[in-house]
């Protein structure tokens, strides 16, 4: 059963804390975060906890404590924070920016004078962790934000309890650690700044530096960086003076931040940029820069006047457009599972370009919700998909493609750095931004659906949106019954069923708290009409 206070419960226009909700931007492994707005109108990155453990609970309140700990001029600053809250939940200054590893993959990589500049502000960042008593243990080009004003360290305290010797770890950790993280030593301010240097000579280069990254899985490279077997090829001597030091295999040999900081700035001093009024950044990535905060400015705006102009939420008090806002409550006692639909990302998650891309959403039984019949022929009816239908347990899961064990460049193999996925059990979403490795268990496969229902839910205090239903026939209702009954009460991710067609294509990802009994299930909400459409169809809808 859902529990009170879980984040499945947090959607645009509701508040959290002070802050009202206005759109999701990522979501991880623990955490998910949203783009929110305090009343004064200050825009601000709103991170939850995901989970409800104590254990992941704690993590939370260390970050929390962490990132408040931390002052920057090149870090993101905490807002406001209740890790006591019944959704853990931390602001931080919301910086419209794009990550340093969207700006190689969009526009190449940088030149001597921008590489020293870049890395000045982030040995500057690094020096003010380290002044909290910090180490951020996870300095790579997607966790440094590149606004004009220069670059923005983030996500410092999440890597706490990061355990890089896991085997389901991301090449492009994996990529950036330094050797005596890889091998699982403890971690000192030395370790952050070979993750900076590996991040510079990404920048230098447009690769990690390591060999054949794209041919090697998580562990081989894991291997490969606990040794210091680091391939510098292609390195121009310039960059070269600044980026070996920080990557030699000697903890103690590598530069400290504030070293790192006087020699960016002699170079600078003394260079084109010095005569330039330190404009360093080539032209196509100032203008790439620029054109990511427009496009953010124009997404928030529009998500403010979706929140403001729309109806007032459901149980809201006050007349005022900041006011039609409510704070998270407490869901009926009778949901049960939440699912994760395969055919496309809300409208926040398409204009904001966003991290995961999934949707997200919170599935419920009938009782809880208001049905309304689809207005318009073929999205109701008894279900005959074209292909059948399989549901199978769910094993793992990760963004993106499902890889196919091949890249195309050591960008590429950075760009999707995915554990392998065994052959014929990786089905990836319509949207291609889920990946669901499902288990060996034979599962079950339906022909036939006794129905299958979009309908929206129009109920006060309803997830809100376009839902689908399916009704199972009789044999296939007690089957379904038996696998819910298996998988509920599991840990995530494997407390989850995919239900997917063909070889490879995953229609909805169903996470399962209780059994499913009763011959009937809603498997995805909080969808666009065209969305449900699209799933009924799927599913066998005429």
């Amino acid at each position: 059963m859902m529990r009170w206070g879980t984040a499945e419960t947090i959607r645009p226009g509701l508040r959290v804390g002070r802050f009202t909700v206005l759109a999701e931007l990522a979501s991880g492994g623990m955490g998910r975060v949203y783009l929110a707005r305090s009343p004064a109108g200050r825009t601000v990155a709103l991170k939850t906890l995901i989970t409800d453990s104590a254990d992941d609970r704690r993590r939370f309140a260390r970050e929390v404590e962490c990132a408040q700990r931390v002052r920057g001029v090149y870090t993101a600053s905490v807002v406001d924070a209740d890790p006591d809250a019944p959704v853990p939940w931390m602001a931080q200054e919301y910086v419209p920016a794009p990550s340093l590893k969207d700006l190689v993959e969009s526009c190449g990589v940088l030149r001597s004078d921008a590489l020293h500049w870049v890395a000045a502000g982030m040995a500057e960042a690094l020096a003010s962790l380290h002044t909290a008593g910090l180490v951020h243990r996870d300095i790579k080009p997607s966790n440094v934000l590149l606004p004009v004003e220069g670059p923005r360290v983030i996500d410092f305290g999440i890597s706490q309890a990061h355990d890089l010797t896991r085997t389901q770890t991301a090449l492009g950790t994996v990529a950036f650690a330094s050797p005596e993280q890889a091998r699982g030593e403890p971690t000192t301010e030395a370790s952050d700044v070979f993750s900076l240097g590996a991040t510079l000579f990404y920048l230098a280069t447009g690769r990690p530096p390591y060999a054949d990254i794209g041919e090697l899985s998580a562990m081989e490279l894991l291997m490969r960086a606990a040794t210091g077997g680091t391939d510098v090829e292609g390195l121009a001597p310039e960059p070269a003076a600044l980026v070996l030091p920080c990557l030699a295999l000697d903890p103690q040999a590598r530069p400290t931040p504030a070293e790192l900081v006087s020699y960016c700035a002699d170079h600078l001093g003394a260079g084109p940029a010095g005569r330039s009024g330190g404009r360093v950044l080539d032209a196509v990535w100032t203008e790439s820069i620029e054109r990511h905060r427009a496009e953010r400015t124009d997404a928030l705006r529009a998500a403010i006047s979706h929140i403001d102009d729309g109806p007032a939420s459901p149980g809201a008090t006050g007349a005022g457009p900041r006011e039609r806002t409510r704070p998270v409550a407490r869901p009926d006692a009778t949901t049960r599972f939440t699912g994760l639909l395969g055919g496309g990302a809300p409208w926040w998650n398409r204009r904001m370009g966003l991290l995961g891309g999934a949707l997200a959403v919170a599935a419920a039984l009938t009782g809880l919700l208001v049905l309304r019949p689809w207005e318009g022929s073929g999205a109701a009816g008894a279900g005959s998909p074209d292909l059948p239908v399989r549901i199978l347990e769910v094993e793992s899961e990760q963004l993106g493609v499902c890889p196919d064990g091949k890249a195309s460049s050591a960008v590429d193999a950075v760009a999707t750095p995915q554990p392998a996925v065994p052959s014929g059990r990786g089905f990836t979403s319509d949207d291609r931004n889920l990946c669901v490795v499902v288990s060996t268990a034979p599962g079950m496969t339906v022909n036939r659906f006794r129905n299958v229902t979009a309908f929206e839910d129009v109920e006060e205090g309803g997830q809100g949106g376009w839902s689908v239903r399916v009704a199972f026939e009789e044999k296939d209702a007690k089957a379904f019954a038996e696998l819910t009954g298996k998988v509920a009460g599991r840990t995530r991710p494997t407390d989850a069923l995919a239900v997917v067609q063909g070889d490879d294509r995953l229609l909805v990802r169903v996470g399962v708290a209780e059994p499913i009994t009763g011959g009937e299930a809603v498997i995805a909400t909080r969808l666009r009409k065209n969305q449900a459409a699209f799933l009924a169809s799927a599913l066998g809808a005429r």
